[in-house]
């Protein structure tokens, strides 16, 4: 039996532990041997996290041994944890798959914008295109094709535009206008999985998932036998909670690097920018407001008003990428131009280097084409690179395409492993007597509610022009309005194992609806331009296919 005084030593000790963790962060922050303010916050950060990490897996394991067996104490904390957070690690997981693959579904999404690869950007006509539509502006931002997003963005770089100035969306290689495209499918369900849609305490909500996500992960591997019968075992052919396990377990265990990346990862994708604000007034306790300027460290040249001539851009480009051919430029602001100190920052990454184009810039004197000054995070603190690195690690912007794939592979593992878990926590627990009926509503409203209503909202974008001025409103309308139905759905009483059956099957279709719906609208044009869009039907109709099957096998084994 359990000591009587160990509830409350645990209770305590978890409440304690974040204080702890923050004292030392802000210990580290005013006191730590580095000379780089900057730095100093990192490491507190990053140490205080650490700290608080270990203090949490400690207090819920404070007083087992005198209490009940370690292997004992870590499976029944592992159920209850996954229990109480599992259906918000189901929402952030399933929506952390869409965030991950943000351009296949934009690129899905707007079968206008589908193009070929342009083989090189004309940033001249794109710097004319934009000088004619802002009224000559001496500053312009010039977004080059990115990945699956092939076509330029040219908007003003200085002060807000003026009413029906909004940014041109062009052709890179000859700068003529794109075709107007509306949809907010994407955009939706990133929102949803960055900030639960709402706003920035939301996504330190979200980030403080993490900790859970580390904690499940590390709980369920250890808690695994971890032998030779059991690292591969999958009994298709036993009862359904046998079956529900194995498959729990498998993908715990095999996965389990790549989640503890993204659950890790995760916690400083939030909290890094909310420790920055707080950790400033102790690393930088004269002008708090130097801990943003330090870390995004704006180059500014200021205009000498005299004019000049002014080189090519494309002559310009063309020379960074002989002198850096691994450096993907993404985007060219180009300030003062006209004037002979007017210049032109080149903004991008490198080859697998976890940067983004916030931090990585070169700046050029555009009258002569004359290096004036390289921004790197090479150059920057460890503290600083590893935060740094935060955003390129969580969403898989290190290794292209594959490495985004990857990514949503493991969100979706880690949404199957939520809801697998939160159920098996159900069937085990209920009885006759005690059938938990509300919390087995609750959770079918959640993880089948949004399981169904992204098949709708998949749906209703495929089928619905991306031309049309109200597509966002009736993709928001579909989305949270399914969600909502099938949540009251299943709140009412009656009998939940058909409902679950039928759900699945209606996002089984809607998921194939979707897919072949695209697949008829791309027939007659370039496979190049398509065989993104064919890479995600691909995926739409396996998770039908799943969906289809787990409502076969829910069917023959209601519960």
């Amino acid at each position: 039996m359990p000591a009587p005084h160990w509830p409350l030593r645990t209770g305590l000790a978890v409440l304690g532990a974040p204080a702890a963790a923050i004292g030392l962060a802000i210990a580290i922050a005013r006191r730590a041997p580095l000379d780089d303010a900057l730095d100093r916050l990192y490491a507190g950060m990053f140490i205080g996290v650490l700290a608080q990490l270990l203090l949490l897996g400690g207090s819920l394991l404070l007083g087992t041994r005198a209490a009940v067996p370690m292997r004992r104490a870590v499976a029944v904390t592992h159920a209850w944890a996954g229990m109480i957070v599992g259906l918000v690690l189901f929402v952030v997981c399933l929506t952390g798959v869409f965030a991950v693959l943000k351009q296949e579904v934009r690129y899905w999404e707007m079968p206008s914008e589908r193009q070929a690869p342009a083989p090189r950007p004309d940033l001249d006509a794109l710097l004319h295109a934009g000088q004619a539509r802002f009224g000559d502006a001496a500053s312009l931002m010039i977004q080059l094709p990115d990945g699956l997003r092939r076509h330029a963005i040219v908007a003003s770089a200085g002060g807000r535009p003026a009413t029906g100035q909004a940014a041109l969306v062009l052709r890179a290689d000859d700068a003529r206008p794109m075709p107007a495209t509306r949809g907010g499918a994407a955009e939706l369900l990133v929102t949803l999985h960055n900030t639960l849609h709402a706003g920035f305490p939301g996504r330190v909500v979200v980030s403080l998932f993490g900790f859970a996500l580390a904690f499940l992960v590390v709980g369920g591997v250890a808690n695994h036998p971890r032998r030779s019968p059991g690292l591969l075992r999958l009994r298709i052919g036993a009862d359904v909670r046998t079956l529900a396990l194995d498959v729990h377990k498998l993908l715990g265990l095999w996965l389990s690097p790549l989640l503890l990346l993204i659950a890790v990862t995760g916690i400083f994708s939030g909290l890094g920018a909310l420790a920055t604000v707080n950790l400033a007034p102790h690393a930088f306790p004269d002008d708090p407001r130097r801990a943003m300027q330090a870390l995004m460290d704006n180059a500014s040249f200021p205009a000498l008003g005299q004019p000049a001539a002014m080189s090519s851009l494309n002559a310009l480009v063309d020379r960074h990428r002989q002198a850096h051919p691994g450096f993907q430029v993404e985007s060219v602001a180009i300030l003062h131009w006209g004037d002979a100190q007017a210049y032109a920052t080149l903004r991008g990454h490198g080859a697998g280097q976890l940067s983004t184009g916030v931090f990585e810039r070169f700046h050029y004197r555009l009258r002569d084409g004359a290096l004036l000054r390289h921004d790197s995070a090479a150059q920057r603190g460890p503290w600083t690179q590893a935060f740094i690195a935060i955003q390129p690690l969580h969403f898989a912007q290190y290794g292209g395409t594959a490495s985004r794939w990857l990514h949503a592979a493991g969100g979706m593992a880690a949404a199957l492993l939520a809801a697998s878990g939160t159920w098996l926590w159900l069937r085990r627990r209920a009885t006759p007597d005690r059938p938990l009926a509300w919390p087995r509503r609750i959770a079918q409203g959640v993880c089948l509610g949004l399981t169904l209503s992204c098949s709708v909202l998949l749906a209703m974008t495929c089928l619905t022009p991306d031309a049309m001025p109200d597509r966002p409103a009736l993709q928001a309308w579909a989305f949270w309005g399914s969600w909502l139905a099938s949540a009251a759905g299943f709140a009412w009483p009656g009998h939940g194992g058909r409902r679950t059956t039928a759900a699945l099957r209606l996002a089984g279709l809607l998921l194939w609806l979707a897919a072949i719906a695209d697949l008829a609208r791309q027939a007659g044009h370039p496979l190049a331009a398509q065989l993104p869009a064919l890479a995600f039907d691909l995926l739409l109709i396996l998770a039908g296919t799943l969906t289809w099957q787990l409502a076969r096998f829910s069917f023959r084994h209601p519960s």
